[in-house]
């Protein structure tokens, strides 16, 4: 079964980025301990765009992470994403292919 990935684009401003990094690390921590990974990346020419990743097994696990768990699914503040749209999670899936 393919694994699966959400996608997620925000903006953190610049007086919310301290306490940005330190969710992003209680996340990240919650979400390792579930079997959930969870990636956040700056642009290289603008800290304040972030890009976050969460990887599951498979779609289901996927959406546990992104409805169930309380960290992960939280509302997000909207100092660090400006629109509900920017902060919507895009989902993938793994192509299978031949071994």
């Amino acid at each position: 079964m393919p694994r699966a990935l959400a996608i997620r684009h925000l903006t953190v401003d610049a007086d919310a980025r301290g306490a940005y990094r330190a969710r992003l690390a209680e996340r990240t921590a919650s979400a390792r301990a579930v079997g959930y990974h969870l990636w956040a990346f700056e642009q290289h020419d603008d800290e304040t765009r972030v890009v976050e990743f969460i990887e599951a097994g498979d779609a289901s696990a996927l959406q546990t992470a992104l409805v169930q768990d309380a960290l992960l699914s939280e509302s997000l503040d909207f100092r660090a994403a400006p629109d509900a749209e920017a902060a919507e999670w895009q989902r993938y899936l793994g192509i299978p292919h031949a071994s």
